[in-house]
Formats: C-alpha cells, sequence, structure tokens
C-alpha cells in the first residue's frame, strides 16, 4: 500500500511537468507529444524542489506545500486539458507491429529488474544513505532545524537539493519516512530516462530506431544498477540527456520557445548535482553561439528559462551551503598540472572503465564501434548533430580537469565516481550513435 501511494505522490509533479512544458513549447505533432511526456518528469520534479526549498527556507511547513502544490497542479492539468483540448496523432505502420510487441516485452523485463533491484537494495547503495537520503530525512523530520544537514562532516553537505526535496515531499504526502519513497522516485526517473530516449530518436528518425536504442539502454545492468542505486546521477544524465536534445531540436526548428525550456533544464541540472553546474558554462557557451548573430531573441529566453534555478543555486550557495570539500582542498595546482603520472592514471582508468561500461557480457563500446563499423553512417543526415557530441566533449574534458586537481587521493577517486561521471553523458552519447547509424528502414 505505502508503495502505491509513494507512486501516486509523484503524479502532481509529473502533470506539473508536462503543463509548464506544454505551456512553454507549443508544437503539436504526435512526436513532440512524446517527448513532452517524457520531458515531465525532469521538469516537474525540478520546479516543485525549487519551490518547496524556497518554501521551507522561509519557515513554512513541508507538508502544507506538499498539498498545495498538488491541488494546483491537479487544478491547472484539467483546466489544460479542458481549456485547449489536444488529440496527438500517433501512427504506425503494420511493419512496426513486431517492434512494438518487442519493445513492449523488453519494458516490461526493465520494470521487473528495477522492481527486483529495489527489493534487494531498500535503502539504495553507500552515498544513498550517507548523502541523498539522510538529507531527505533531515528535511522531513527536522522541522525548524532542517538545516543542521549542513553540519554533517562526511560527504558532501554541500550538494544541491532537487533529489532531497523531491524525496521529502513525497514522505509528507504519504505521512512517513518510507524507504518505498525514493524507491517510487527513482524507479519513475529511470523508466523516463529510458522513454525520454526513445521519444528524441523517434523524433528525429524512425521507431524501429528508437525501438533499438531504447532495447539496448535498459537491457543494460549498467542502467538497472545506476538507475535504482538511488544516486543523482541518473537524474543529471536525463537532464543532459533533455538539454542536448531540446538543443538540436531548437538547431533544426528555430523555434525560440525551445530556448526557454532548454535554459530551465541546464539550470536543473545545476540544481541537482554539483556536476550539473560544472556542465553549466559549456551548455550556455553553445547557445551563445548559436543564437548570438541571427536569434538573440532565443538567447534572451535561455537566460530567461535559465534565470530562476539559477538564482535559487546562487542563494544555496551564498547562505545556506558550506563551501565544497574538493575546492576547500585545493593546493599546487601547478604541480598537479604538470605532474605526467596523473595524466597517465587518469587515461588509464578512463579507458579501462569505458571499455568495461554497461556491465554487459561482452563490451559495449567494443559491440558499438563494430556495429559502426558494419553498418555505417545513415543516408538521413540530420543538421546541428555535432552539438551532441560538444555537449559530451566538454563535459568530459571538464571531468577530466577535476580530477586532475583533486586533493583526494587520484586511483581511489577515479575507482569510485569515474563510472557515475560517464553515466552523465551516456544517454546523450547514445542518442547521438543511434541518429548517426543507419537504421533498420534504410537497411531494408
Amino acid at each position: 500500500m505505502t508503495l502505491f501511494l509513494a507512486f501516486a505522490a509523484l503524479a502532481p509533479r509529473l502533470l506539473l511537468g508536462f503543463c509548464i512544458v506544454r505551456l512553454i513549447w507549443n508544437a503539436a505533432d504526435g512526436k513532440s507529444f512524446l517527448v513532452k511526456i517524457f520531458l515531465s518528469a525532469g521538469v516537474g520534479f525540478g520546479v516543485s524542489s525549487l519551490a518547496g526549498f524556497l518554501w521551507i527556507w522561509a519557515g513554512l511547513p513541508l507538508t502544507v506545500y506538499a498539498i498545495i502544490e498538488g491541488i494546483l497542479a491537479a487544478s491547472f492539468a484539467m483546466w489544460a486539458l479542458f481549456a485547449n483540448r489536444f488529440k496527438p496523432n500517433f501512427s504506425l505502420e503494420k511493419s512496426d507491429r513486431l517492434w512494438v510487441a518487442l519493445l513492449a516485452f523488453c519494458v516490461l523485463l526493465f520494470a521487473l529488474n528495477l522492481f527486483l533491484f529495489a527489493r534487494q537494495f531498500p535503502h539504495g547503495r553507500p552515498d544513498a544513505w550517507i548523502n541523498w537520503n539522510v538529507v531527505a530525512r533531515f528535511i522531513h523530520l527536522g522541522g525548524a532545524d532542517w538545516q543542521a544537514t549542513f553540519l554533517r562532516q562526511f560527504d558532501h553537505p554541500d550538494y544541491p537539493l532537487l533529489l532531497p526535496m523531491t524525496n521529502a515531499i513525497t514522505w509528507a504526502l504519504i505521512r512517513e519516512p518510507s524507504t518505498w519513497g525514493p524507491v517510487a522516485f527513482h524507479f519513475v526517473n529511470t523508466f523516463f530516462t529510458a522513454g525520454l530516449l526513445f521519444s528524441l530518436v523517434n523524433r528525429f528518425r524512425d521507431f524501429k530506431q528508437a525501438a533499438l536504442a531504447t532495447t539496448l539502454f535498459i537491457s543494460l545492468p549498467f542502467t538497472v544498477g545506476q538507475g535504482m542505486r538511488q544516486y543523482a546521477d541518473m537524474l543529471l544524465a536525463q537532464l543532459f540527456l533533455a538539454a542536448g536534445g531540446l538543443t538540436l531540436l531548437y538547431f533544426q526548428t528555430k523555434e525560440s520557445r525551445l530556448a526557454i525550456l532548454a535554459g530551465l533544464i541546464v539550470g536543473l541540472g545545476g540544481w541537482a548535482k554539483n556536476e550539473g553546474l560544472v556542465a553549466m558554462p559549456g551548455l550556455t557557451l553553445l547557445w551563445i553561439v548559436l543564437t548570438v548573430k541571427k536569434e538573440k531573441q532565443a538567447l534572451w529566453g535561455y537566460f530567461a528559462g535559465l534565470a530562476f534555478p539559477l538564482l535559487i543555486i546562487v542563494l544555496f550557495k551564498l547562505f545556506l551551503a558550506p563551501a565544497n570539500d574538493l575546492l576547500a582542498g585545493q593546493a599546487h595546482h601547478l604541480d598537479k598540472i604538470l605532474d605526467a603520472t596523473r595524466y597517465k592514471i587518469i587515461v588509464e582508468h578512463a579507458f579501462i572503465t569505458l571499455w568495461s561500461l554497461g556491465g554487459a557480457p561482452l563490451s559495449l563500446i567494443g559491440i558499438i564501434i563494430l556495429t559502426a563499423l558494419i553498418l555505417g553512417r545513415s543516408n538521413r543526415r540530420i543538421p546541428g548533430l555535432w552539438i551532441l557530441p560538444a555537449i559530451i566533449g566538454f563535459q568530459l574534458a571538464a571531468y577530466f580537469g577535476t580530477y586532475l586537481l583533486t586533493p583526494q587521493d587520484l586511483s581511489w577517486h577515479l575507482n569510485t565516481s569515474l563510472d557515475r561521471l560517464y553515466l552523465h553523458v551516456f544517454p546523450p552519447a547514445l542518442f547521438w550513435f543511434f541518429l548517426w547509424l543507419k537504421s533498420p528502414e534504410e537497411l531494408s
């Protein structure tokens, strides 16, 4: 019963997210409508957590906020449904029915694997209970003293609050800090990440290619394990995927409203985890390059979307969060930059981890390279496809610099975090690959 209530408690924020996305982006075709559905998780949970944070910072009870938010989200959704009815046009060819059956079977197994992992690790893996979930418990149980969470001496007390606020709001609605609250969130978040990958590939290519990309993603032990660890990494991966997809959509359509949505997503990435803050300068620079000469209206739209989450992040970092442990421990920068051994260690770990990424019996990267060599590049060239590898490349370069300057033991730092940093760019990389690759339609 508690699990059902936890899922039900997430519904208002999904409705909120969908209404926000639909209000900003008014595309009416069926493929775009599917993208809107799967954008609703990141946007809904993100905006809800920002508003909830301001509410408790003002000293107001979280339970009251959760109830008001649920009523407003339901009312807004009902108004949007009846005031502006929209019937999306979804069409499938007869040849797609087998692919539908295959995808449905894989999704069923995926959901089962997510649930079994949750039953095996109901509290998540170590970072969940020493960092993310403990903050949610401070917020939910601490009352007026919730800010005592920043006094923690272990792990990262400066991390932003998208994930903890989301779980705390769920607990406020179900009236208990049950382990099923975070389980329900991470189940939905991982499911929506897979759905967003499907909808974006389907938007640019076709159903069969989207089914292939999604089947590969959800069949990997890596996806299940990382998704249900109850860390913020899959959440950040979803937001990176959304930011890349929306940027590519803007490059193709020049719809200025997409810039507002992209800016909001980029800001929410910074509110999800510090690595999202690292991505913010690169993504912002990319939008400046794309828009500064001819589409200044879109650039202002991007900054308008970015403004609210960025303002909250700045206030949080200035007035509440302690100094970041990595930045506070920095010293002897030049010695580290000139140390060739550090470069060698990072490159070796990066290659070994990348080659074994996915958790499958065979190397996923090896399979992808072999597939690319055999099938080749699609004849249906997509303008602006360079945007995705540019985003991925910048983020990996930023992570390389972080490892180069880390005050932690370098090998330990790499062993405990590198696979999760790869996860951040893994869905965008799959998205790019399946847009680049020949589809079953072309091969037949």
